[in-house]
């Protein structure tokens, strides 16, 4: 069922954005830039979730650097949190950090002899078997922006986040069970276009302890970004897919527990709109 409103919504949100494309003055690739200098608002509407926060950005020895600082909470049907970001910009290479505090309210937690596939959280989520988790966390991050001509930009992100969850709890937001403490890598390969937006396969890299193990996951997709056309300037629509193969490819084989409990199948996606609006 989920799958279902899943599709149903992007088909409506595709139908909406057809004759507003037509309207649209800004290029659809704008988001891919570094920004200017001030102070914005950013409106997200994300599948199963809102989220809202204010970013300013300080030129730092002329335009090629930036200083951003960010405030932003966010409510899911899971969970809730606020986090502060900072991140230095130094031309093509980005140093940040955040700091933040979750609230899992549909928390599950599982003892050292229970199953964790996505069909024993099913069970668990039909059942009301969860509580609720609060926890502070911080993570350091490294951010490679490499641009190749106009068109094709190489994008990588890797964070190592430090968390205070419960040990052997589901993570919702990379989509395992873990002991806390994971690194996390994604790399993007943007084709982009100024009519169209921009086209990245992708590829992440998971590290996470679990039962005094560390496991390293990979996992495969896509990502495309794209003016919405909503408004007249300054929207982003954004989708990502990421399949896990097992260890086909190579890895830890977690086929079994990565990814949404609904979809019966280890995928993971995000589907957003965001507008940023200028203060």
């Amino acid at each position: 069922m989920r799958t279902c409103r899943v599709l149903g919504y992007a088909a409506v949100l595709f139908g909406l954005l057809s004759p507003a494309l037509a309207r649209a003055n800004q290029p659809r690739d704008w988001m891919l830039g570094i920004g200017k200098p001030g102070t914005v608002v950013n409106l997200d509407i994300i599948f199963g979730a809102v989220q809202a926060g204010v970013e300013h950005r300080i030129p730092v020895y002329g335009n090629a650097n930036r200083l951003t600082l960010r405030a932003s909470a966010i409510a899911a049907i899971p969970f809730g949190g606020m986090q502060l970001d900072a991140d230095l910009r130094v031309v093509i290479a980005t140093v940040g950090g955040s700091v933040g505090v979750t609230d899992v309210w549909r928390n599950q937690t599982f003892a050292s002899d229970q199953s964790l596939t996505r069909k024993e959280r099913r069970f668990r989520e039909a059942a009301g078997e969860f509580d609720q988790n609060v926890y502070a966390w911080v993570e350091p991050r490294v951010q490679l922006a490499v641009p190749f001509n106009d068109y094709v930009v190489l994008n990588s992100v890797t964070t190592f986040r430090y968390t205070g969850a419960r040990s052997r709890s589901f993570d919702n937001l990379i989509g395992v069970v873990h002991d806390g403490n994971y690194l996390r890598s994604d790399f993007q390969l943007f084709f982009k276009h100024k009519a169209i937006g921009a086209f990245a396969p992708m590829a992440q890299m998971l590290n996470f302890p679990l039962a005094g193990e560390r496991h390293t996951q990979l996992n495969y997709g896509f990502a495309f970004v794209s003016r919405a056309g909503f408004v007249r300037r300054n929207d982003v629509l954004l989708f990502t897919l990421l399949y896990h193969p097992g260890e086909g490819l190579g890895g830890y084989d977690n086929k079994s527990v990565y990814g949404f409990a609904t979809i019966r199948g280890p995928v993971s996606f995000t589907l957003a709109y965001r507008s940023v609006i200028d203060l």
